[in-house]
């Protein structure tokens, strides 16, 4: 085998751990995965160097935009910090989150370009849906223990209305119940999808515990965002997938939800969503009689309106290093109740802020720039769309992107819809042939 083979063969290897990670340890730990990254494209560029820089230069155009904002958030910095008195103590360490998430991710992604093809990305879908399992298998024993054999009943209530844990200590890092709920969300679509591609009973019966395992582990959260986008991802992806099936897989599709549906009746605690819906509507009523009391609806409309009542100050050049500082005092000076809250729960307004007009473009560019390719090609993955609903959803009741767990794993995801959409199209092709799609290729 020859050195270039080799080096193919440790990038495809090197690829599947990644979509492992991503779905397990990557998100714990995102600052030092970048450093992962960051030393894998070195060895590299340092092996074949002049690959990678054709492949950049494929997708030039979208590092392009990150590198802008980039130099445009320096030169605000420089110009905060000569003021004599700037709106608000600085705070630093944004440029590197920058440089290793913005710019190195879309980078690592490029490097694909010469080797990946649809059964690799099945298995890339594979994995990381593994990953997402294993984690929250061992999440959920960490919080039980072995009361489930004992008494299950009990169990499955308690952790329904422990809500997962909610935000919690896991394996020495916090894990933010919203960016656990949407990444489970991402991964039940993908593995639905797995389920009806993949040939083979045993992985069909496989790639179907996984899928079921996951959306249990989602209705564990009790997050309205994740599950309203996986809701909403997974009616697209039956419509779309179920004009592509034929008759006989169209039968199978349907007895196949009605089971899901029947078997999710028993095991779900329904009381918890009537008691969730309760506390939605006093929260909703909280906001129109305008007293703000809750912890759900209520922060996030607060974060909102108390935002747009400074909208002059950010709305054109945005507050950059002084965001932190400046909306902590928001919040302390609010009469809304939000003093508590630290952030601003969607991840739109926060680059708004924070960049201004240039910032809220680069996070809309991020989003629109997938379905701007498919439009364009006039290919359609039913797969990628269900996956931006999920992302944006929940990016409009939390700050994603700002993240360490969940920014690195949405720009990755991103860009592989943008860069490889063409072979997202091509999982949904089920006149392929089998080889593609059977259990041996996993």
């Amino acid at each position: 085998m020859s050195v270039m083979n080799l080096v193919v063969k440790f990038q495809q290897y090197f690829f599947l751990l990644v979509a492992f990670l991503l779905g397990s340890l990557a998100p714990l730990y995102g600052n030092v995965f970048n450093f992962v990254l960051l030393a894998f494209m070195m060895v590299l560029f340092g092996i074949n160097g002049k690959e990678m820089l054709q492949n950049l230069r494929g997708v030039r155009w979208y590092i392009r935009i990150n590198v802008a904002f980039l130099i445009y958030f320096s030169l605000h910095t420089l110009v905060v910090l000569l003021k004599d008195e700037p709106i608000a103590p600085p705070s630093f360490g944004t440029f590197e989150v920058l440089l290793l998430n913005f710019i190195l991710v879309p980078m690592y992604v490029s490097t694909f370009k010469n080797w990946i093809t649809p059964e690799l990305l099945k298995r890339f879908l594979f994995f990381f849906c593994l990953g997402c399992v294993l984690l929250n298998i061992y999440i959920f024993f960490s919080l039980t223990g072995t009361q489930l054999f004992s008494a299950p009943a009990d169990t499955l209530s308690w952790i329904y209305n422990m809500r997962f844990g909610v935000n919690r200590d896991v394996l020495g890092s916090k894990f933010w119940l919203e960016i656990q709920a949407m990444i489970i969300a991402i991964a039940s679509l993908a593995s639905y999808l797995l389920v009806i591609s993949v040939k083979g009973w045993k992985m069909k019966v496989f790639c179907g515990f996984m899928f079921l395992m996951l959306v249990l582990f989602l209705s564990f959260t009790v997050t309205k965002s994740s599950i309203l986008g996986f809701l909403t991802g997974f009616l697209i992806l039956n419509v779309c997938l179920f004009r592509k099936f034929s008759l006989r897989m169209r039968y199978g599709l349907i007895a196949g939800l009605l089971v899901c549906v029947c078997g999710f009746s028993l095991l779900t605690d329904l009381a918890m969503y009537e008691k969730r819906i309760q506390e939605i509507e006093a929260e909703i009523q909280s906001v129109r009689s305008g007293e703000y009391r809750g912890a759900t609806i209520v922060p996030r409309v607060a974060f909102i309106r108390e935002s747009f009542r400074h909208l002059d100050e950010f709305s054109v050049w945005g507050l950059g290093v002084c965001t932190k500082h400046r909306i902590k005092a928001w919040y302390e000076s609010s009469d809304l109740n939000i003093a508590n809250y630290n952030n601003v729960n969607n991840a739109f307004l926060q680059y708004w802020i924070t960049g201004g007009i240039f910032g809220l473009a680069l996070v809309l560019f991020l989003f629109v720039a997938p379905v701007y390719r498919m439009i364009r090609r006039k290919k359609f993955s039913s797969l990628i769309f269900a996956m931006l609903i999920v992302f944006f959803t929940v990016s409009n009741t939390c700050v994603t992107l700002s993240w360490a767990n969940s920014r690195l794993f949405m720009l990755l995801f991103l860009a592989m819809f943008c860069f490889y959409g063409d072979l997202f199209v091509r999982l949904e092709d089920f006149s392929e042939d089998k080889s593609v799609f059977d259990e041996s290729s996993i």
